[in-house]
Order: C-alpha cells, then sequence, then structure tokens
C-alpha cells in the first residue's frame, strides 16, 4: 500500500510538471489523506493549488507546511507568497521577515517582500527590498523588472528604465521588463509608441497580469474605454486581485457614462463596498437600506474626490438617523468646508473622537461608495448646487482681506499632488510656471493665488510675479480656500481639490486638463455634468500645456 502511495506521488509530481493539474491535485490529495505530515508532498500540492487557483486550499496547506517545518525559510517564503496572491500582504511580511532571519541571503524572500511592500504602500521599502535582491542576485531579472515598475510609479523613468535594462540584459524576452519600458516611455511623452508597442504584442496573450493592466491604462489614456475594459479584465483573470485593474475595469465603464456597472465595479477598490479593508472592521458596511442608528462616512483616496462625492451626503442622511462624517489624517482640512454639507450632522477629525462616542455607529461606508449605495446614475447630476457653503466668519475675514484688490479677481491654481503610487499624476496634472506667463499678461485681470505648497513659489517668473495676489500663509484649511473663492469671479485650477471646492460652490471654474484625463471629466468635450459651471480646456496632444493655455487666455480676453 505505501509503495502504492508513494508512485502516486511520484505520478503526481510528473503530471504537475506536465501541466495536467487536475489529475495532479487528485493524486497529491490521495497521497496527502495517508501521509498528512509529508512536507515535500505538502509544499508540491499547495503549489498545484495556486496553480489551479485554489487560494484558500494554497492558503491551508502551506500554513500547515510552516506548522510542521518553522524553521525552514522556503516554507514561510512560499507561504508567503500564496498570502500576496490572496491579498493578505501584511500577513505576507510577517512570513517574508521570518524566511529572511532565517536565511539573510534569500534573495527570492527579499524580492518577495518587496511585492508585498508595494502592496501596502510602504514603496520606499518596496525599493529597498528589490534592491536588496538584486545585490544578493545580481542575475535576478524579476527583482529588476519589479523594481523599475515600482520607480514608474513614483515617476523616476531614470532610474526604471536603467532597472529594466538590467533585466532584459539577463532576459531579453522579459515581458515584464518590456512593460516597464513601455510604462516609462509613456510618462516620458510617448503615449503612441508604448501603447504601439504593447498591442504589437498583445495577439500573442501574455500570461501576466502586469502586462494587460499597462495595456488597459495606455488604451484608457487615449480615450479607447472599450478595449481599456477588455484589458483590464484580462489582467484580472491572471490575478484576480490586482487593485490597478479592478480600477481599469471601473474607470473605463465610467468613462463612457455606464455608471450603474461603473460604480460597482468601483465598489472592488480596498475601502469599498467589496473590499478588504480593515479600517472600522468591527462596525457593519453599510447596504444602503434605511437604518435606524448613525452611519459613519469615512474619508479616502484624494481631497478632491471627497468634496465630489460628499454632495451625496443629503440624500445618504434621508435613510439613517444620523450621519457623522470623519475627515481625519489628510483630509482633516477638508473639516470646515465639509461642515457645511447639507445631510452632515457632525464632522469628526480624529477616530478617537469615534471611539470616544457614547454609542457605537451602526454602519460604516466610504463617502466614495454613496453613489453606489445609493443607485446614483448619470441623470441624477449634479444634484442640489451649490452643495457646500461659506462659514460666516471666514466671509468676513476674506472680504476684508480682498477689498483691496480690484475686480475682476481670478483665482488661479496649478500644481497637483498625487499620492506616491501615482506620482506621475503630479507632473502630468501640474503646469510649469513658465507657460503661465501669456495669461499672466491679461490686462484688465487681478489673479489670486490659491495654490498651497512649495509650488506657490513663483519668483521664477520674476516680474510678473507681481500679477498675482499671494494670500497662501494666511490659508489653514479648505474653510479658507472656499471663503476666498467667494470673494472671486473665476478660477482656473488644474485638475485638482480647487477645481472642485469651486464646483462645489457653483464658481464659474475653468479646468485646465492634461491629455489623459480622469474618468469624472470625460462624458463631454469642455463641460462636465458634476459642475454645471465649470468649462474644461484640454489638452490636444499628451503632455503639451501650449494649446490649453493659449484657448484659456484667449477666452480670459473675451471674458473680460
Amino acid at each position: 500500500m505505501a509503495n502504492t502511495l508513494r508512485q502516486q506521488l511520484a505520478r503526481a509530481f510528473e503530471l504537475q510538471k506536465a501541466g495536467r493539474l487536475g489529475d495532479a491535485e487528485a493524486g497529491y490529495a490521495a497521497y496527502l489523506a495517508a501521509f498528512p505530515d509529508d512536507l515535500g508532498a505538502l509544499n508540491n500540492a499547495a503549489v498545484v493549488a495556486l496553480q489551479n487557483g485554489d487560494l484558500p486550499l494554497a492558503v491551508s496547506r502551506f500554513r500547515k507546511l510552516v506548522a510542521l517545518a518553522p524553521q525552514k525559510a522556503h516554507a514561510h517564503n512560499n507561504f508567503a507568497y500564496a498570502l500576496i496572491q490572496a491579498d493578505r500582504p501584511e500577513d505576507a511580511i510577517e512570513h517574508l521577515d521570518r524566511a529572511i532571519t532565517l536565511n539573510p541571503r534569500y534573495a527570492t524572500a527579499h524580492n518577495n517582500l518587496g511585492i508585498a511592500y508595494e502592496r501596502t504602500d510602504r514603496r520606499s521599502e518596496a525599493i529597498a527590498a528589490f534592491e536588496r535582491a538584486l545585490a544578493l542576485d545580481p542575475r535576478y531579472a524579476d527583482a529588476a523588472a519589479n523594481l523599475a515598475e515600482v520607480l514608474n510609479g513614483d515617476d523616476d523613468t531614470v532610474r526604471a528604465r536603467a532597472a529594466a535594462k538590467v533585466a532584459l540584459s539577463m532576459s531579453p524576452t522579459h515581458l515584464g521588463a518590456h512593460v516597464a519600458v513601455a510604462v516609462a516611455d509613456a510618462l516620458d511623452g510617448d503615449l503612441d509608441g508604448a501603447r504601439q508597442t504593447l498591442e504589437a504584442l498583445a495577439p500573442t496573450k501574455p500570461q501576466l497580469a502586469g502586462f494587460w493592466r499597462v495595456l488597459g491604462t495606455l488604451r484608457f489614456w487615449g480615450g479607447d474605454f472599450e478595449a481599456a475594459e477588455a484589458a483590464s479584465r484580462s489582467a484580472l483573470t491572471f490575478d484576480r486581485n490586482d487593485r490597478q485593474a479592478k480600477f481599469g475595469v471601473a474607470a473605463a465603464l465610467l468613462g463612457r457614462g455606464d455608471y450603474r456597472r461603473g460604480w460597482r465595479a468601483f465598489e472592488e477598490r480596498p475601502d469599498g463596498v467589496f473590499g478588504s479593508s480593515r479600517r472600522f472592521d468591527d462596525v457593519p458596511r453599510w447596504s444602503g437600506e434605511p437604518l435606524d442608528g448613525a452611519l459613519l462616512v469615512i474619508c479616502e483616496q484624494g481631497l478632491g474626490d471627497v468634496i465630489q462625492f460628499a454632495r451625496f451626503a443629503s440624500e445618504a442622511r434621508q435613510r439613517v438617523r444620523e450621519l457623522l462624517l470623519l475627515a481625519d489624517g489628510p483630509w482633516r482640512s477638508l473639516a470646515p468646508l465639509l461642515a457645511t454639507v447639507a445631510g452632515i450632522d457632525r464632522v469628526l477629525t480624529d477616530p478617537a473622537a469615534v471611539a470616544a462616542l457614547p454609542t457605537r455607529p451602526s454602519a460604516v461606508a466610504s463617502v466614495l461608495s454613496l453613489p453606489f449605495l445609493l443607485g446614483i446614475d448619470t441623470d441624477a447630476l449634479p444634484g442640489t448646487l451649490p452643495y457646500v457653503s461659506v462659514l460666516p466668519e471666514r466671509a468676513v475675514l476674506w472680504k476684508a482681506r480682498l477689498a483691496a484688490i480690484d475686480r475682476p479677481r481670478v483665482g488661479l491654481a496649478w500644481a497637483a499632488y498625487a499620492r506616491r503610487d501615482t506620482a506621475y499624476l503630479t507632473r502630468q496634472k501640474t503646469i510649469p510656471l513658465p507657460h503661465l506667463a501669456p495669461l499672466l499678461e491679461t490686462r484688465g485681470v487681478n489673479f489670486v493665488s490659491l495654490q498651497l505648497g512649495a509650488a506657490d513659489d513663483l519668483s521664477s517668473l520674476g516680474d510678473l510675479a507681481r500679477a498675482v495676489a499671494d494670500f497662501s500663509v494666511q490659508i489653514h484649511d479648505f474653510g479658507d480656500t472656499a471663503a476666498i473663492m467667494a470673494g472671486l469671479d473665476l478660477v482656473i485650477s488644474t485638475d485638482t481639490s480647487v477645481a472642485h471646492v469651486a464646483g462645489a460652490l457653483g464658481k464659474p471654474v475653468w479646468l485646465i486638463d492634461r491629455f489623459n484625463t480622469c474618468w469624472r471629466w470625460r462624458l463631454a468635450a469642455d463641460r462636465s455634468p458634476w459642475y454645471p459651471t465649470m468649462r474644461i480646456f484640454r489638452q490636444e496632444r499628451f503632455g503639451d500645456w501650449t494649446a490649453p493655455l493659449a484657448r484659456v487666455t484667449a477666452a480670459l480676453a473675451t471674458w473680460l
């Protein structure tokens, strides 16, 4: 009997090598039923489960392997890899740290640690882990390609291209490295060339999620939404937990106005209804049904996103007894503005304030989930406008400060700040200051800066800097920003939170937008159903601000 089972084990291994995974699984399962603690069989059977896409079974088998062999570095590494595939990168990091403790020169574990760090937005640590893997094994092409991918996300295309070339020098057909080069080319301005490179490879049906994810992004940037959706869905057939590919599906649907399916797909993000976020995981997630209790609405993603979606608080409030909004961390500066939104009973700025509530919230939802939960379609837009207002005391303060500036007054914001994992958006959304010179030379206009941060330094404009009134040191939050806008006649902004505040106030706003614009600005050539007072001036060529700024300058002269 034992000999027969060992022959079956050998046969299972041969079937696994031959790609007959279903038969291999049956063989391993039969053997493990008799010898459940065989380390080699457990490991190979777990790998087969991974190859079959049975993540729960793979995780279960690797967990048992680690329990039986806690001092085996490869057991912890393999278990961690399965956890990454199961979208549990935080748990994976624990086992990768253990694998590296057991074997500090384990290059594969360092590479997998880099992947886990990247999935948890610990990008500096991811870069260091990939570099360590390469230091241990200079011919590790996968680590070099992974490093290139993360560096592209940081908008460091020079280093990304160098890392990709290292991978290609060792493996000339390495698909991930070719994709990284294409991404670097696109970020550096050659969108058409980058897309053509990947489109030429698409007929070969590459078995790599990253290839299809990036192709979907480039197709979306070029405005080909249906093809973008198809590519993003192809990525998910190879990695069903690929967050960027999930967003690619949602963006493609939303970009062409299919909001019903688009909102559903959008909820696959980590903080979405169907996501894996652990924030307030002790509070039930709201289903959109009537609630005899308090709904806690939390913020996520960019400041502009929160402003855009806050309009739905009033409708959500009709279904719940009380609506609390938590604007903590990077969203705290929005608190004074969001406190003016109808339907929000109270704005909290610290998670400790939630814990201190006398009664625990009955449910929680992200502000970005409200359209899905409420069944919002395009015909429900824009809703009631304005949906934010200026705090009376701020209005008095800023009216006095602006009094010395003659009308017409035009607010100006020219730079954006993206999350680090999409750092390239900072460059793509930011107008270099020299390009603003013709606009600032417009006679009869008094410009007021709405820009904050390092980009507010206008000194490079020389004498033209005096054409812009700068109150940046006195702007403490978005309550101040809104109060300044109340005293302006027009706002001109790139795609940043300033544009959203102006639109939410019902203030005339001209959006100077990038070629590869966001889904929210895609439904019409120069207008947006989200903000009826908005007019869009879009790049005609990827990365070229000359044409839209020329149109804005001409329009401003006519507007006067």
